[in-house]
């Protein structure tokens, strides 16, 4: 999502789902805190993406790539193998400590 190339469908879909969140288009270079997510929102996030896209990435990468541009790079390069179909996802439910419990998991 830098100049030098054009994001793909899946970098574009997954600008659409931060800026769903953030309620208007984010710069694809801004962190996402500065922007206004938050943790837990990042790991709803998560799950919006990896639910909408089918791909398996850890809860921990849209931290290690902290904005859309970075993620769009990591998920235009395989970012993780598709999950199957039938793979339940957990829900992103609990209080902060289950939700930090799930992203040391998650990120092993």
């Amino acid at each position: 999502m830098t100049h030098a190339s054009r994001p793909t469908d899946h970098q574009r879909l997954v600008a659409e789902l931060v800026e769903r969140r953030l309620g208007r288009p984010l710069d694809p270079d801004l962190n996402f805190f500065e922007a206004g997510l938050n943790s837990l929102a990042l790991v709803e996030l998560h799950d919006d993406i990896t639910t909408t896209l089918g791909i398996d990435l850890p809860a921990t990468a849209l931290f290690t790539h902290p904005n859309l541009a970075a993620l769009g790079r990591l998920i235009a390069q395989g970012g993780g193998p598709a999950r199957a179909e039938n793979t339940r996802r957990r829900p992103v439910t609990g209080n902060r400590r289950d939700i930090r419990a799930r992203l040391r998991e998650d990120g092993r």
